[in-house]
């Protein structure tokens, strides 16, 4: 049984994100509960030190639970072997998913990524096909961590069709700590171009912390992809211009005003309520 009941599950509540989405969450007042495969117990909430595999082990994490955020996952694909990136990520979705269904929690938020659309990775360098881009934008996954995402928002999508879970998966770019997005910036001003293929995308990690909270919360939601990202890029040069020099292939479908973000999250506005609040322009000055 639950230890509180009402939490929120945070899967991977130890990496950098899951401590950002607890912080937020214990902040709000909302119980956490928490799985990792390490870490030590955290002031606020405790932490089951488990594998995410098997819906059996879940279940009784899960009972009485409010909504289930998933964030374990090998998280980039770096992060190992092609074929275990995707089976590690791919096995422990569906098992939140059907720990889930059969313990009625109401909501599951899952992390996807960005790097669905083939572009941040993989051996062939691809630009947008349309900008701004957004969730319909199709995805050309290159490897197996951006596989391995698509597969995941594909089984989301399998198990609201056949039995009507709620569920939100967010698709982000790099996530970024003040400190390490500054160090980005000085990066494409020494190398510029050099945040091509992540479309100079960002978003805090605070800001992404918010997204997932509200999408706990929001209602009208069967099933829906969100983007999320920070509103400007972590360039100086406007947008269209770099858009034309380094993706001079892709269609400009609206307005990018000055250093407008590439992406377009105004579906998460609508729809939960989000907007992303943190620039790097407003944050410490980057030295040249």
């Amino acid at each position: 049984m639950i230890e509180q009941q009402n939490a929120v599950v945070v899967t991977g509540s130890s990496g950098r994100l899951g401590r950002a989405v607890v912080e937020h969450l214990l902040a709000t007042g909302v119980p956490v509960v928490g799985i990792d495969l390490e870490g030590p117990p955290a002031p606020g909430f405790r932490v089951h030190t488990m594998a995410i595999r098997d819906p059996g082990a879940l279940r009784p994490v899960f009972r009485g639970a409010r909504a289930v955020i998933h964030l374990a996952a090998m998280p980039n694909p770096r992060a190992g072997p092609g074929h275990t990136i995707y089976t590690v990520n791919t096995t422990a979705t569906y098992a939140v998913l059907d720990a889930a269904l059969a313990e009625g929690v109401p909501r599951v938020v899952t992390a996807s990524s960005g790097a669905v659309l083939g572009i941040s990775s993989g051996p062939r360098e691809l630009s947008p096909l349309y900008a701004p881009v957004d969730e319909e934008h199709p995805v050309r996954p290159q490897d197996g961590y951006a596989l391995s995402k698509q597969a995941d928002e594909a089984a989301c999508a399998m198990f609201h069709r056949s039995t009507g879970l709620s569920v939100a998966a967010l698709r982000f770019p790099a996530i970024g700590t003040p400190e390490l997005l500054r160090e980005r910036v000085r990066r494409e001003r020494a190398e510029p171009g050099f945040l091509r293929r992540g479309l100079w995308a960002y978003v805090e990690v605070r800001d992404l912390a918010r997204a997932f909270a509200a999408a706990v919360t929001a209602e009208g939601i069967g099933w829906e992809v969100f983007a999320v990202a920070a509103a400007d890029t972590l360039s100086e040069i406007p947008t269209e211009e770099l858009l034309r020099r380094h993706h001079p292939g892709t269609a400009l479908r609206g307005s990018l005003p000055g250093c407008a973000s590439v992406w377009d999250v105004s579906k998460a506005g609508r729809m939960l309520g989000w907007q992303p609040g943190y620039t790097w322009r407003e944050a410490e000055h980057v030295p040249v």
